[in-house]
């Protein structure tokens, strides 16, 4: 698909969505609890300067690679969409008890399915592989998308050698961190907003994709697609990401083929270590349809919570993330378990969400967010040398509209990863969008 066309693709699908959401009704749900919440992030800055820099395109041509953020919200937009207009349905049609939940949770599994094995260009193949091309372009790098179907979809590299190796391990599994992100994404929309939205097919579907990219190593001896027209041995997510772990010099070169039998065994039980702790992602009530657990009889208040197990530029991330609400209150919190070969790094992040200051017609939600905690220094595999791990990050939702609330979210943070965000190096990040809600 041409640069061109890839654009006017995006254009018109965010014109199609654009139109289907305004011809809703808002079922007399309140802004501070959208039946339908969806987030537009239509600049994301440093990243697009580095996306137009590398490509040397036009500043607008970089939404052709767009940032983890942007790709996150397109995909999860159509799935949230989804969701919705099948609850809609599902609330209005004249069917009986039975056909109208064969109809709802029929059609609800079988669009999430499809969205899986079709090459749709706001899917979620295209979102794993727009996170590995994030982070190419983060590190000065170009790269292209092309989908082998049915066998999925791989992003390449022209120039394939990184600087930095921790830059290489974390743009190897950005695709299954982006797909975990995306499940925790619809979690805490469900969670805070009380949307009652079928999420939970796509829960499953896409964290056991994610999980497949994992354990792939240790049932498929080789996994071959056709690059270029010519078919070549794809090296699994999880193995090139281990592999680079223990020997960084390589820097991942995308010619070069990696095997399970390149590792050690002390390698090799490194990574199926870390792969059995991925089933971590799936320990949570929302995977089973427990959207919200009452505490106490009379407190007023709900929570939730789920564990989360990435891969990272230095090793692991196991989460434990917790979700309280009480009227207004919305707040997340999270205990970072960073582990990179044999050495703990603790962290713990807060957010305040959607909190509303109102003053006459005008208004604002504010969600600040703080992480504080340690990381190996300069995202070292073999060391215990820790090193401070902060950031600070402050979102404004403006209600000017009924429905559509421009936001801008700012974040600064030291050295050191952190999920969904492309900065490995010290930063700061300005996100410029529209919030939809209905």
């Amino acid at each position: 698909m041409t640069a061109k066309k890839q654009v006017a693709l995006f254009i018109i699908t965010g014109c199609v969505l654009s139109v289907s959401l305004l011809a809703q009704n808002s079922s007399g749900e309140t802004l501070d609890n959208p039946a339908l919440k969806l987030d537009m992030p239509l600049f994301d800055l440093p990243y697009q300067l580095f996306a137009a820099n590398v490509f040397e395109y036009g500043f607008f041509e970089s939404y052709i690679h767009p940032s983890m953020d942007q790709a996150l919200n397109i995909t999860s937009t159509q799935f949230s969409s989804f969701h919705f207009g099948m609850k809609q349905l599902g609330d209005t049609i004249g069917l009986d008890r039975y056909w109208k939940k064969l109809l709802y949770y029929g059609g609800t599994g079988l669009g999430d399915y499809l969205v899986k094995i079709l090459p749709l260009p706001t899917g979620q193949l295209w979102m794993h592989e727009s996170w590995h091309g994030a982070g190419f372009t983060y590190a000065g790098l170009r790269s292209r998308m092309n989908y082998a179907f049915p066998n999925g979809a791989y992003t390449v590299s022209d120039s394939s050698y990184f600087e930095h190796a921790h830059d290489a391990i974390r743009t190897i599994a950005a695709g299954m961190e982006g797909e975990y992100l995306l499940v925790e994404k619809m979690q805490r929309n469900n969670f805070f907003y009380e949307q009652g939205l079928l999420h939970e097919f796509s829960y499953w579907i896409t964290s056991l994709e994610a999980f497949s990219y994992a354990y792939m190593p240790f049932v498929v001896e080789e996994n071959t697609m056709s690059v270029d027209g010519t078919e070549q041995v794809v090296s699994a997510d999880s193995l090139q990401w281990a592999y680079y772990l223990f020997h960084p010099e390589g820097k991942a070169d995308n010619d070069e083929a990696i095997r399970l039998s390149d590792l050690t065994g002390d390698e090799q039980d490194f990574l199926k270590t870390r792969v059995m702790l991925s089933l971590a992602n799936f320990v949570s009530p929302m995977m089973l349809g427990i959207r919200s657990i009452k505490l106490g009889k009379d407190s007023g208040w709900t929570g939730n919570f789920a564990f989360r197990h990435l891969y990272t530029s230095f090793g692991t991330d196991t989460a434990l993330n917790v979700y309280l609400k009480k009227g207004f209150l919305n707040m997340a919190f999270s205990l970072h378990n960073y582990l990179n070969r044999d050495q703990y790094f603790p962290a713990i992040e807060a957010e305040l969400i959607d909190f509303p200051l109102r003053a006459g017609r005008l208004g604002v939600y504010l969600s600040p967010r703080m992480l504080l905690g340690l990381q190996p220094r300069d995202h070292r595999f073999s060391s215990a040398d820790p090193a401070f791990m902060g950031m600070l990050g402050l979102r404004a939702d403006f209600m000017a509209g009924k429905h559509l609330l421009p936001y801008v979210d700012i974040m600064a943070k030291t050295g050191g990863w952190i999920a969904g965000n492309e900065l490995l190096r010290p930063g700061a990040s300005i996100k410029l969008g529209v919030s939809i809600r209905f």
